[in-house]
């Protein structure tokens, strides 16, 4: 009897562990990112790849810092004066989401016309 109740503890344990093992994998891709994915939201007012074709700020080739803290400053309780959207958009963005965002349009070679 305590031999069965071995094996079955045993089996029992070894179904646990195969289905941790089995959700973790999915849990760890969801909580990856692909960051064009997230900057193609951006072009609606920035441009295709940052490079704004008109009123709109272009991002692209800006200094990774100085993007970063404009979208950390937009996402916090008291955003820039004369903030638009922004404020409301950042806010749907994790920290480390909007740091890969900046990160991204930084390495974009800027248009020779844009005036950063």
């Amino acid at each position: 009897m305590k031999t069965l109740i071995k094996q079955v503890s045993a089996g029992l344990a070894s179904t646990v562990g195969a289905l941790a093992l089995g959700l973790s994998a999915p849990a760890q891709a969801q909580s990856t990112f692909d960051v064009t994915v997230l900057a193609a939201s951006c072009a609606n007012c920035h441009g295709t790849d940052g490079r704004s074709p008109g009123g709109m700020p272009s991002l692209a080739g800006r200094p990774e810092a100085v993007l970063n803290a404009q979208l950390m400053a937009y996402k916090s309780d008291t955003p820039p004066a004369g903030t638009t959207v922004m404020n409301r958009l950042a806010k749907g963005y994790s920290d480390d989401e909007l740091a890969a965002l900046a990160k991204h349009f930084s390495q974009i070679k800027p248009q020779a016309t844009d005036k950063n």
